[in-house]
Formats: C-alpha cells, structure tokens, sequence
C-alpha cells in the first residue's frame, strides 16, 4: 500500500547553499526533498530528489490567483502527477525527457515509486510574470481547472550540456560568474518556447473540434489506455468511439498536439517503464503492452528511451 503525505508534512531548512531554501519529508520515509532558489521576483529554479523506501503518494493541492509554467527536465527516474478532477489524465516526467506545463488551481497526486530516485530540474515561471517573459499561456489561475502538458520529448545532447552546467552551479556556491545560473536558465526556457511555437506553427489553424469530436478523442484515449494490450489500429480504434481514422487523425493533432499512433506508443511504454520497474520480465512486459515479439518490445523500448529494458533490473536491488 502507497504512503500518502500532504504539504503540512514538509520541513523547511535553510541552512543549504546561499540563497536556496529546502523543503523535505521526514527522513522515515526515506530521502526526499525540494532545493528552490529565486533568480528574480515570479521566476525560480527548483532541483527535487525523491528516493523514498515505499510507494509514495504526494498529495498536491495548488490555491493561488495566478497560474504557474513549469519547464521540467528528468536527470533521474520516473514520476508521474494525476489530477483528481480528470483521474484518466496522467502527466508523466522521466529521464532524458523535457515537459512543458501550466498549473493553475488543482489538486493532484505526485507519485513515486518505492526505492526508486527521481531528480528532476524545473524553471518555475508565475502567471503574474507572463508577460514579461512572454509566456503564451493563461496567467489566470481559475481558467486552468486541470493541469495542461504543452510538450513532452527527449531532451537534446546540446540541451543536455546546459543542464549539466546549471546544475554544478546550483549545487555549489560558484561567484565567479553570478550571472550565469540567470543566463542559462533563460536560454533553456527561450529554446524550449522557441521549439514549442514551432511545433504550434506545424499545425494548421484552421482545425478544430466540436465538443461531441473532442469528447470522442478523449474516449479514444482512454479506449487505448485501458486496451493496450491488444493489436490495436487506428481504424479499429475509431469503429470503438464513432469516428473516422481521418478525423481521429485531426482530433489527436489539435487536442493532443500528436498523433495517435505516438500517444499509444508513449502509452504503451510508460507502462512498459512501471511494469519492469515492478519486476516483470521483458517478455511479460511485452505481451501486457500489446508486443507480439518481445524482440520489437525491447528495439521500441530502446528507441523511445535511449536505454534497453533489461537495464531496469538493476534499479531493483
């Protein structure tokens, strides 16, 4: 069973490098903590390292006026937020991979994985300073009742080296150079806006979706979720909800900003992740994703997250 803990449970300590205040759980449940520093009023830099010794369940309850962009990057591990108001609805974070996300007033769960470190590196922007920024989302805490993910991919060898310098500056006192944790951090979040206005610009903006269409590809969604261990086609999945493979198509790439075969693929190894990390063999991991041939599992898996299955085995002992 999870061990479930809220905000009231957290220490803060102030006694870390210059300028960063920590916020942890108690050491019982194992080694969990955020490190925040402020660069400047509305935008912040946050280094979380969750290894807790059970399932965790973090309870997330967001009740401000303005909403937050968060520019998250995974060093380490995988972990995954669910709102309560959309439970079907899961933002996944993971290793090697950039997510870009808005919050406004919600409550969710942050979850993690007994004996399993998760580091993560977010550049936290608040609604009240969107417009100096150039944030291209609602600052309005109110009109986002649900958590919305606006990017999620691999991170890039060369987006790879700026992290890698912002974080040997962020865990030490370095003052040769003070500018420079504000010079990285703006060029991270500018090429990360600058690739997601381009991948906005991809699409065409005469396309939308009546509410009945939209309703539609969210049962498609969910139709995947709960089926992934089936051969499934576009086709097939359309017949289930009422819709064309064409307009499946077009629903997934407004809605979603992908199309459908990546969302089953990134279905399908999400869970893929949680299932070896649990202790299933590769085979068995395989055939439960919908993989005739453990063969193909292993070369997608490989694919998807730069690394083969069978090197999860080692994060179980």
């Amino acid at each position: 069973m999870a061990y479930r803990v809220n905000k009231n449970v957290l220490f803060s300590d102030d006694s870390i490098n210059e300028g960063w205040q920590r916020s942890s759980i108690s050491k019982k449940i194992g080694e969990c903590y955020v490190d925040r520093f402020i660069l400047e009023p509305g935008l912040s830099i946050a280094y979380s390292s969750y290894t807790p010794n059970c399932d965790l369940v973090e309870e997330s309850i967001i009740e401000r006026g303005a909403s937050t962009f968060s520019l998250t990057y995974g060093l380490e591990g995988r972990s995954c937020y669910r709102s309560k108001n959309n439970a079907s609805e899961e933002l996944v974070f993971s290793s090697n991979h950039t997510a870009l996300a808005t919050f406004g007033n919600s409550a969710g769960e942050r979850i993690y994985k007994a004996d399993q470190k998760v580091n993560q590196l977010r550049i936290l922007i608040d609604g009240s300073a969107f417009g100096r920024y150039n944030i291209p989302f609602n600052f309005d805490a109110e009109k986002i009742p649900t958590p919305q993910q606006h990017w999620h991919a691999r991170t890039s060898n060369h987006t790879q080296h700026y992290i890698k310098r912002l974080m040997q500056l962020a865990m030490s006192n370095h003052t040769e150079r003070p500018l420079e944790k504000n010079i990285l951090v703006f060029t991270l979040l500018s090429e990360q806006l600058s690739l997601l206005e381009r991948k906005s610009n991809e699409q065409p903006h005469s396309q939308t979706v009546s509410d009945q269409g939209e309703h539609k590809v969210m049962l498609a969604k969910q139709f995947m979720i709960q089926n992934m261990s089936q051969p499934l086609t576009l086709t097939y999945i359309g017949q289930q909800v009422g819709l064309s493979e064409s307009k499946l198509k077009s629903g997934f790439r407004t809605i979603y900003q992908t199309s459908p075969y990546k969302m089953l693929l990134e279905i399908r190894m999400n869970k893929a992740w949680e299932l070896l990390e649990s202790g299933y063999q590769v085979a068995q991991t395989a055939y439960a994703v919908g993989y005739e041939y453990p063969s193909n599992f292993s070369a997608a898996f490989s694919r998807f997250y730069g690394r083969m299955p069978k090197s999860l085995f080692s994060l179980q002992y």
